[in-house]
């Protein structure tokens, strides 16, 4: 397990540094970890790719550079398609571009969040990040194209849906939300354990918490209300009866 930041201010060096430390106490983990870096060029070259847990907090806006951060994401996801990225920012302008680059980031940290939000992110991300790595195919979801790569534990996956933006999604997991260039139909083949319910919604039925027949409604464990066709309703009622009966 690694963990880089590339960053060039110190006070923001120093504010990850401390939150990871206490935070990594909890995995019996400490700072010899943490590598981290003010220049683009050491980053890139401290990188090592036969690591495959790692985890990368990444700055925007490097040494007046506007999008050097979105540059070395997509370096790190060639040398590490299954590397959790992480952008910690002022420019939330910056955001749309983050989808165009491709790079599958996990979440985006505003550095002007409280003290107490901003913890809660970082936590967040050590938590996904450090899932025991010995968990079987079979309880995961791997989605793998030239545009995305997205490698999750498959119970952190509540249910994935179309995006406004056209030929993306969003998917909604446990503890975050992704939106990336993919179809259902791909996805759907990808992981069979995803129940398709509707033409823009694939589920996982595993988080399913109720079902409304007469609003043709599911209700899952975030508390999202997913609909579903009438074609759907006998599969979905057996697929949730088999499920409670396990």
């Amino acid at each position: 397990m690694d963990i880089y930041i590339l960053e060039d201010n110190l006070i923001q060096q120093g504010r990850l540094e401390m939150v990871l430390s206490q935070e990594l106490k909890k995995y019996n983990k400490d700072l010899s970890i943490v590598h981290t870096f003010d220049k683009p060029q050491q980053f890139i070259e401290a990188i090592d790719s036969t690591t495959s847990n790692q985890l990368f907090f990444l700055d925007i806006e490097i040494k007046g550079e506007k999008l050097k951060g979105l540059d070395i994401a997509k370096i790190i996801r060639e040398k590490n398609p299954y590397a959790t990225i992480i952008f910690v920012t002022t420019h939330s302008e910056f955001m749309p571009l983050v989808f165009d680059y491709q790079v599958s980031a996990l979440d985006y940290i505003d550095k002007s969040l409280s003290e107490i939000e901003f913890r809660k992110k970082i936590t967040r991300a050590l938590a996904i990040t450090m899932k025991p790595l010995g968990i079987e195919n079979d309880e995961i979801f791997d989605f793998q194209t030239q545009h995305t790569a997205i490698r999750i534990p498959l119970n952190q996956v509540i249910y994935i849906e179309t995006s406004p933006q056209k030929h993306y999604v969003i998917l909604h997991g446990t503890n975050n939300q992704m939106t990336f260039r993919a179809n259902l139909k791909d996805l759907e083949k990808a992981s069979p354990s995803l129940v398709s319910c509707h033409r823009s919604y694939l589920i996982n039925p595993n988080n399913i918490i109720r079902i409304n027949k007469l609003k043709r409604e599911v209700e899952m464990t975030d508390g999202s209300i997913c609909p579903f066709s009438r074609t759907k309703a006998k599969m979905l009622m057996d697929t949730f009866k088999r499920r409670n009966l396990q």
